[in-house]
This record gives structure tokens, C-alpha cells and sequence, in this order.
């Protein structure tokens, strides 16, 4: 799966930088030259160029089944309006437009854009989430029952084996990793990107749990709130 970001605001560069530390390919296209250089070094490939010229918008890898365009522009309605209808003349197959009000959503439904997001409308819901759920450091809606979440390790649970607590088994949740180590000094408000603690591989039965881990897990909603729940956490 690979993303082409055109758009280097606040919002733009946070998801760029997050879906590439995440592993995915990602392209991103601004016409600001200092914003471009400064996330060159974390991307697979940083251009500069005006959007809304179709000469730049030509040069980006847009086709394909599993790339991902995305227009973060959202402080200036008419780049965005032009930018989004000239990638749908492109041909692009899998767009999605940021829409900054009611009125320039239905503009983008009007020129065949179907796939909408408001940013404030995604952080506010994250936020709610958060506010639902308190035990849990970090929710991800992935459909209308399941969702990825970041929970804090159980007390009881330090020194013990991911075997012997048999997570899949006791509380029909799936962990996929851990997060052990020291916070990144970046720090970011945006409530999206909490601030980050490095991964470990994919832990093995025989894992040993440490003070301090943050379990990254998966399973229904009802299932992740009655865990953060037994546990106090």
C-alpha cells in the first residue's frame, strides 16, 4: 500500500510523517520548499511543485490499485476544488479530499470526490472515544465494532509471559505488539498522534512482560472496554 500526500500543513505532514513511520511507502508533494526539505529525510520520495499545475501532479506515481492520493490542502478552498478535479482527470482511482465546511464537501461530491474528511470532525470523534473509554491511552476505529487500542500493562502482569495470561483466550483480544522504551522526544498535540514509544517485534509466547509496556491490541469494542475495566486500568 502506498500514499501520495499533496499537502504540507499541519494536518498533512503529521499523517505523512505517521504513515511512514508506520512502514508504508509515501509520497508527498508541496510547493514550499522549506516544508518539503524538512520532511525529505523521513519519506520515500519529497517534491516540490505548485498542485494545482497538472504538469506536478503528472510526475507523482498516482495510478494503481494500492496507492492512496490524498489532498490535505484545506486553508484555501479553491486549490483544493482545482488540485482534487484534476486528479480525477488523472484517471486517480483511490482519492480522498479533505472538505473544510458543508458547502466545499458538496463542491467535491459535485466533481465525483465520494471519499470526504473533515479533520476536526476525525479528532473530535477520536477525542470522544478517548473520553468513553479512559483506560485506553489511544483508540483507532478499524469498522463499526472493532478497533486498535493502546492500553497500559496490567500491574499483576509484570514478569509474566504472553502465554501465561493467554490474552486470546481469557478476553478475546488479539495483542499485536508492545511498546517498551523511552517516549520520543518529538512531542505532538495533534490527538491523533499520541507521542510514540519504539515497537518490538512481534512478541512470541515466551515474551516476558515489562514495567512500563504499553500493550497495542485488537478486538471488538465491547471486548477492549471489559478489559481496561477488570484491570482498573
Amino acid at each position: 500500500m502506498k500514499f501520495v500526500i499533496i499537502g504540507l500543513g499541519q494536518f498533512g505532514k503529521a499523517l505523512a510523517m505517521y504513515l511512514s513511520d508506520s512502514g508504508f511507502e509515501v509520497t508527498v508533494l508541496d510547493q514550499k520548499e522549506s516544508v518539503v526539505e524538512e520532511i525529505r529525510n523521513h519519506v520515500a520520495d519529497a517534491q516540490i511543485g505548485d498542485a494545482t499545475d497538472i504538469r506536478a501532479l503528472r510526475r507523482l506515481d498516482l495510478q494503481g490499485d494500492d496507492t492512496y492520493v490524498i489532498v490535505a490542502v484545506g486553508e484555501c478552498f479553491e486549490r483544493n476544488i482545482l488540485i482534487t478535479a484534476q486528479l480525477k482527470e488523472l484517471g486517480v482511482k483511490n482519492l480522498y479530499a479533505r472538505s473544510v465546511n458543508e458547502l466545499h464537501g458538496k463542491v467535491l461530491k459535485l466533481i465525483g470526490v465520494s471519499d470526504l474528511f473533515r479533520v476536526e470532525d476525525v479528532a473530535a470523534k477520536q477525542l470522544a472515544a478517548r473520553f468513553v473509554n479512559e483506560g485506553l491511552m489511544r483508540l483507532r476505529k478499524i469498522d463499526a465494532t472493532h478497533s486498535l487500542a493502546d492500553v497500559r500493562l496490567p500491574d499483576d502482569w509484570v514478569g509474566r509471559t504472553l502465554q501465561e495470561v493467554n490474552m486470546r483466550k481469557q478476553y478475546h483480544i488479539n495483542l499485536l505488539t508492545v511498546r517498551r522504551g523511552k517516549l520520543s522526544e518529538t512531542s505532538n498535540d495533534d490527538v491523533l498522534l499520541a507521542p510514540e514509544q519504539p515497537v518490538i517485534d512481534t512478541p512470541d509466547p515466551g515474551m516476558k512482560f515489562q514495567e512500563g509496556d504499553v500493550l497495542v491490541i485488537f478486538g471488538k469494542d465491547g471486548d477492549l472496554t471489559a478489559f481496561v475495566k477488570k484491570f482498573n486500568l
